[in-house]
């Protein structure tokens, strides 16, 4: 079995190929119960957290896993990360356990490559300003998807916490080579911005985003807010937008303001789009309308994804081998 941990994950991945093996796949990837059945959510109500359980086999692909991840806020004042769990990827032929992959950096590799495609689609502008709500993981993966994607004019980026907005900022800028700006409010962030990518805890019904706040032909890629309560985005902006999801029925039933957004009847459930549709050839012609991306997770992304990373690290003889289980099954006979 190989281990691959946050580094080995960050020294397997290149964007530009990881978004074109998601685009081939996802593509082609069947969302049949018997291949991807429904993922299993177990609530933590004391602690305002929840754990999913995502098997999945993808028979065409011979690839075979589940993944096990739990979103935990309050890890944050203690110093941890808000989401920690495991990958883990089976041998389709055998059953065997071929890796064990950080399923926080898989996460957020994952997402923001979703993202990216999505905004690749959708968002014409070559040199675009990008806003983001959040200054977390999730945070630092959509602003490096969207460097790879796009040459950015400029970033601004605002969080609770300005100090550590600040920080995150600087940082950023350094990495990437682009002014990136730490603003104090998402009235700031998101003054021009041409793509919006919401990324955080957000757990209140009020949203962080209004349509007033946007110019015409804005794209959104919302990542975050992941509870039926919770609206990054006023469910009212859907009803202007054209709406693409990496999953439409999880989708309808965990996202909030898609949700909301069904019950207030301001959209129906024929415009919740799957994002293959916009991942056809020939490329959708684009449209001056706002653009909306929910990516809510998906057990087919993530073992195509983790497929991806573990083919990678074996060619780069990246990871750790562990061979702790065949020890013990040797030992017993």
């Amino acid at each position: 079995m190989l281990l691959l941990n946050a580094q080995d994950i960050r020294d397997c991945t290149d964007i530009k190929e990881l978004l074109a093996v998601l685009a081939r796949d996802y593509r082609a990837s069947a969302r049949t119960p018997d291949k991807v059945p429904p993922r299993h959510v177990i609530e933590h109500p004391a602690h305002k957290a929840f754990s999913l359980f995502m098997p999945a086999v993808l028979t065409d692909r011979k690839v075979m896993g589940v993944k096990v991840s739990s979103f935990f806020p309050g890890n944050v004042n203690r110093g941890l990360p808000a989401i920690n769990g495991a990958v883990l990827l089976l041998d389709s032929c055998t059953g065997q356990l071929q890796a064990m992959l950080d399923s926080c950096a898989l996460t957020a590799l994952r997402t923001a490559a979703m993202s990216a495609l999505a905004t690749d689609r959708l968002c014409p502008i070559a040199q675009p300003t990008l806003a983001i709500i959040g200054a977390g993981v999730q945070a630092k993966a959509h602003i490096e998807a969207m460097a790879a994607i796009r040459t950015l004019r400029r970033v601004k980026v605002v969080a609770r916490d300005l100090d550590r907005c600040h920080a995150f900022a600087v940082s950023m800028s350094e990495q990437i080579g682009v002014p990136v700006e730490a603003v104090k409010s998402v009235k700031q962030a998101l003054l021009d911005a041409d793509i919006v990518c919401t990324t955080t805890s957000h757990d209140k019904p009020s949203p962080l985003v209004h349509p007033h706040q946007l110019k015409r032909g804005v794209h959104i890629n919302a990542i975050g807010g992941s509870t039926l309560q919770a609206c990054e985005v006023d469910p009212c902006l859907l009803s202007q937008a054209l709406i693409h999801v990496d999953d439409p029925q999880a989708a309808m039933h965990e996202s909030g303001e898609i949700s909301q957004a069904l019950a207030r009847s301001l959209i129906t459930s024929e415009q919740v789009v799957g994002l293959e549709v916009a991942l056809r050839e020939p490329a959708l012609p684009w449209q001056a309308a706002t653009s909306y991306f929910r990516c809510v997770g998906h057990a087919s992304q993530d073992m195509i994804v983790a497929m991806h990373l573990y083919t990678t690290a074996l060619e780069r003889q990246l990871g750790q081998r562990c061979d702790y289980f065949l020890s013990s099954m040797k030992n017993l006979t």
